[in-house]
C-alpha cells in the first residue's frame, strides 16, 4: 500500500515528498544524511515553535490569570537548543548543575526556571539560591530540612514549591509512572506527608512556600487524573491553612508515535486542568495561582527525527525480515526501556509502497537493541536513509556510548538552513575513558 498521510502526520510540519524524497524545512534529508553523517538527528524549528505557539494561545483562551510553559529540560536540552527556548520566552524545568550552567549561559531569565529532582545535592542547591531561580520543587521532608540548613546558611530565604504526589494510579508504561503510592518522587498524600511539609514550611524564616506541583507520569491522555490530582493537591492545601500563589499540574501529555495511535488533543488538557483549578479557587474564594505547565515531550518529540544508514539484512528461520542500521540502543534506549513504539519511512523512496513486513535493529551487541519491532516499507538496500519521527525527546537525553559508541550530531532546521546545535562526538583523545 502506498505511504499514508497518516505515517507522514507523524513527521514535522515542514516535511514533504518531492519526488520521492523527504524533505524537512526546505532540507533533503538523504543530502543532509549524506554532509552530516549517520545517525543525525535534526530538529524542526517549525515544529518547535508552533507547539509553543499552539500551548500558548490555549493558556490564554482557558486559563483567565496568568500562566506560563516551563520546557522539561529531560526531553531534550543542550546549550544551543537552551537559546532557542530562551528567544522563544518560556522558561524550563532543571535538574542537575549541568541544566543550571547551561542555562545560565543560554541566557534565560532565572524568575522563569524551577529546580527538579528528589535528592538535589548542596552544589545545586547552593547555585540556584545564588542565581534566584523561580522555584526550588522540594521532593521531601528530609530535603525540606536539607533546603532550609543550607539557605539560613547562606542567609537567603528560598522560594519553593512542594512537589504533592496524590497517590493515584495512571494508565501508562510503569516506568514512567510517577504518581502512585509507591513512587519515589513527591511528599505523598496518603500517610501525610504534604501536611507536615506544608506546615513545616509555613512556620520556616527561611523557606518562602509559594506553590505546589505534581508530576502523574508520561504519555497520558486522561484529562481525568489530573482532575483528581488537583482537587486533592486543594484539599491539601486548604487543611493545611495554604493559599497557593503558584501551581504547577506538570506536564506528561502524551504525543502519538505511530499510525495506529490516537491524535493527541492537548486543548482537552489545558481546558481541564484550567477548569478545575478555577473550580477549585472558586469554591474557597481563593485567588487563583499563577499556572505553570511543564511540556517536554509535547514541545519537542515531533520537532525531531532520527536518520540512520541501512547496513546488513537477513531472513530469519521464523520468516522475519531483520534490517539493521547503523544507530540503536546507544542512541534511543527507549524501545528497550519502555517498550516505545515507532514507524519508519526510507528517505529516497518516500512515495513508493510499503509491502515489505521488516524488523529495525540496531549494531549493538544486546538483544534487546531493537528500533521497531516491526513496520512495513519499499525493498531496503544497504546505504538507504532510514527516516524514524518522533525522536525528539528522550533519546538523545538518555543517550550513552555503550560499546564505545559516538553519540550522533543534531541539527536545527530552519527555511532552507541546517545550523549544527551539537556536533558529532568524536571517541578519540578527549573523552573520561582516557584519562
Amino acid at each position: 500500500m502506498p505511504t499514508s498521510s497518516k505515517r507522514l502526520s507523524l513527521f514535522p510540519v515542514t516535511t514533504k515528498v518531492i519526488n520521492g524524497q523527504l524533505s524537512i524545512a526546505g532540507c533533503d534529508v538523504t543530502a543532509l544524511a549524506a554532509q552530516y553523517g549517520t545517525p543525525l538527528y535534526i530538529y524542526d524549528a517549525a515544529t518547535v515553535k508552533h507547539q509553543v505557539g499552539y500551548l500558548n494561545e490555549m493558556l490564554h483562551r482557558h486559563y483567565p490569570a496568568s500562566a506560563a510553559i516551563a520546557y522539561a529540560t529531560k526531553a531534550y536540552f543542550s546549550l544551543a537548543f537552551a537559546e532557542k527556548l530562551v528567544s522563544l520566552g518560556i522558561g524550563a524545568d532543571l535538574i542537575t548543575i549541568g541544566d543550571i550552567r547551561t542555562s545560565q549561559h543560554a541566557g534565560f531569565t532565572p524568575e522563569l526556571l524551577h529546580l527538579h529532582g528528589n535528592n538535589k545535592s548542596a552544589e545545586e542547591i547552593m547555585a540556584a539560591l545564588e542565581w534566584g531561580i523561580g522555584a526550588i520543587v522540594v521532593d521531601s521532608l528530609d530535603e525540606l530540612a536539607f533546603l532550609e540548613t543550607i539557605a539560613a546558611r547562606m542567609q537567603k530565604k528560598a522560594r519553593i514549591w512542594l512537589r504533592i504526589t496524590p497517590d493515584i494510579q495512571v494508565d501508562t508504561h510503569h516506568h514512567i509512572q510517577t504518581s502512585h503510592a509507591s513512587s519515589k518522587f513527591g511528599l505523598h498524600v496518603a500517610d501525610g506527608q504534604a501536611d507536615r511539609a506544608i506546615q513545616q514550611a509555613l512556620q520556616s524564616h527561611w523557606l518562602d512556600l509559594v506553590g505546589l506541583h505534581t508530576h502523574l507520569g508520561s504519555q497520558l491522555r486522561d484529562v481525568a487524573v489530573y482532575e483528581q490530582a488537583i482537587s486533592k493537591m486543594y484539599a491539601v492545601a486548604a487543611a493545611n491553612g495554604f493559599i497557593p500563589r503558584e501551581f504547577s499540574p506538570g506536564g506528561g501529555w502524551g504525543v502519538r508515535y505511530t499510525e495506529a495511535d490516537k491524535e493527541s488533543d492537548a486543548e482537552a488538557w489545558i481546558l481541564a486542568i484550567s477548569k478545575r483549578i478555577q473550580t477549585e479557587c472558586e469554591t474557597r474564594g481563593w485567588a487563583l495561582p499563577h499556572l505553570v505547565i511543564e511540556p517536554g515531550r509535547f514541545t519537542v518529540a515531533q520537532a525531531g527525527v532520527a536518520l540512520y544508514t541501512v547496513g546488513a539484512q537477513k531472513q530469519t528461520p521464523d520468516g522475519q525480515h531483520i534490517i539493521a542500521v547503523d544507530g540503536g540502543i546507544a542512541d534511543n534506549p527507549r524501545v528497550a526501556l519502555y517498550n516505545a513504539q515507532y514507524t519508519a519511512l526510507i528517505a529516497s523512496r518516500a512515495d513508493l509502497p510499503c509491502d515489505v513486513p521488516s524488523k529495525i535493529v540496531g549494531k549493538f551487541c544486546e538483544t534487546g537493541d531493537i528500533l521497531i519491532e516491526e513496520v512495513s516499507l519499499p525493498p531496503a538496500q544497504r546505504g538507504d536513509i532510514l527516516a524514524l519521527p518522533v525522536a525528539g525527546a528522550y533519546q538523545l537525553s538518555m543517550a550513552s556510548n555503550y560499546n564505545f559508541a559516538a553519540r550522533p550530531a543534531v541539527l536545527w532546521l530552519e527555511n532552507g538552513k541546517a545550523e549544527v546545535m551539537q556536533e558529532r562526538e568524536h571517541i578519540e583523545g578527549h573523552v573520561w575513558w582516557y584519562r
